[in-house]
């Protein structure tokens, strides 16, 4: 049970992270508020718990867990990926399909929220930025939702 404890305080200050990040980028006050609580869910929450603060034992579990909130919530580039197996609308499997604006921020101050609650330091530059390094060329987004989310990181990092 302390694992979950754990668990949640550290969710409690990546959501308020994000919410002070979210506020600046002006992503829907309702949208910050309920940003990420499908973790609290029980689908999620003993899985992260263990994964991070307990004995790690169950990997389909956390797997599972960590698909979850991908599926779930909009505010993951992953949502927005196509995986149906058949065309649509001129998108293939793997496509990533434009994002809307107020995912879009929700996504970037979710990123930037990560960084300070995991790492305890608010990103600075992209070249300093160690997650931002080693993952945002792995992330598939639409040609226009990349322009936006690179323009929305720049801007962060140059009112730092």
């Amino acid at each position: 049970m302390i694992h979950i404890l754990k668990y949640i305080w550290v969710l409690i200050k990546h959501k308020m992270f994000v919410l002070l990040i979210g506020v600046r980028l002006r992503v829907p006050f309702w949208q910050l508020l309920t940003h990420d609580l499908s973790k609290l869910s029980w689908k999620e929450l003993p899985h992260y718990g263990k994964q991070f603060f307990g004995h790690g034992d169950d990997p389909v579990g956390f797997a599972c867990a960590w698909n979850h909130p991908q599926k779930s919530n909009p505010h993951h580039w992953e949502y927005w990926v196509m995986i149906s197996g058949y065309s649509k609308g001129g998108f293939q499997d793997n496509d990533p399909l434009p994002m809307p604006d107020k995912y879009i921020k929700e996504m970037v101050a979710d990123w930037f929220g990560a960084s300070r609650a995991y790492s305890g330091k608010w990103p600075k530059s992209l070249e300093t930025w160690e997650w931002f390094r080693a993952n945002f060329k792995h992330i598939r987004l639409h040609p226009v939702t990349r322009r936006e989310c690179l323009a929305l990181i720049n801007k962060l990092l140059g009112d730092n």
